[in-house]
Parts: C-alpha cells; structure tokens; sequence
C-alpha cells in the first residue's frame, strides 16, 4: 500500500485518537502510528490485516440471485400438495464453501442476519450457510436455467422445474 504524505499525516492523528480513546490498546495504535510517521511502508498493510477484500457489485448480485433463487425454492414446495420428488431437505438453500467461497458466505450471512432478509432461508437453514463443498459452478449453471423458468415477481414453480434445477451438478 502506498500512502501520500497527507494520508500518513491523517493516519498518525487518527491513530493517537484512538490511542486516547482505547487506552487498554494504546501500544496496539502507538505501534501502526510509529510505522506510519516513521515511512515504514511495509508495514501500512498491517494496519488494515483485519480488512477482507469483499466482494464486488456482481459478486453481490450473484449470491442474492442465488438465494431468490432458494427463496423461490422454497415458496414453490410450499405451495405443493402432495410433492413426490421433492422433500423439504432437497430445497433448502445449502449455503457456500466455508474454505473456498468464504467471502460469498460472509456475505449471505450479512444479507440474512444483519440486513434481515430471506429470514425463510435463516429459519431452514438454522443459520448455517456453510456447504463444506464449492457451489458456485452448480449455483451458475442453476441461475442460467432458473432464469429460463422465472416469471416477473413469482415464485411459482412446478415440482418437475424445481427438481431439475436443485439437481443440476456444478461441474
């Protein structure tokens, strides 16, 4: 990370604010401080070790169509009388890879739990969003067919439709 003499300067008063502020973490702060007045430029990545990278818009975008998509899911085995392919186990949203998709993971808990959302999906997933396998190529190829099947503002489905998509293979 490189930081121009203003950002440096900013960082430094920030950083004693917060040296103030936290006194229990006053040698925590006094140390980035020094590493910032000091141009010890290896160092400024320290700082912000506790940031992820996130996701992009699209990114975003793709694991909330992921989870309408599960939304939908659900709604449509719902409104099944009597389903003879589908159980409810079978629809249910299996989360993402908690090692290999963990920021998607990240996200779908912030969007469930923190934004309040798809609370359908919290409550059958119990708040469990890990898969414990890659699902993005599945969930790709998935979306690709669901949106084949979506009408405008409906979560209606057949069985059959539901059916094929939770048992395409990603890969």
């Amino acid at each position: 990370m490189k930081l121009d003499i203003k950002e440096r300067l900013t960082l430094s008063y920030q950083l004693k604010i917060l040296e103030k502020l936290y006194p229990e973490d006053k040698e925590y702060y006094a140390k980035h401080r020094k590493a910032i007045e000091d141009g010890y430029e290896l160092h400024y990545d320290w700082i912000t070790e506790h940031l992820s990278e996130g996701l992009t818009s699209e990114e975003c975008t793709f694991v909330l169509d992921v989870l309408d998509m599960y939304a939908a899911f659900h709604f449509s085995f719902k409104q099944l009388k009597s389903p003879t392919k589908l159980t409810e186990k079978a629809v249910k949203f299996p989360g993402f890879d908690g090692n290999h998709e963990t920021m998607y993971m990240a996200y779908t808990k912030y969007f469930i739990e923190d934004l309040d959302r798809f609370n359908e999906i919290r409550e059958s997933t119990n708040g469990y969003y890990n898969s414990h396998s890659q699902m993005i190529p599945k969930y790709r190829k998935m979306l690709d067919k669901w949106k084949e099947y979506k009408q405008p503002y409906t979560y209606e489905l057949t069985e059959d439709q539901v059916f094929e998509l939770v048992n395409i293979h990603g890969y």
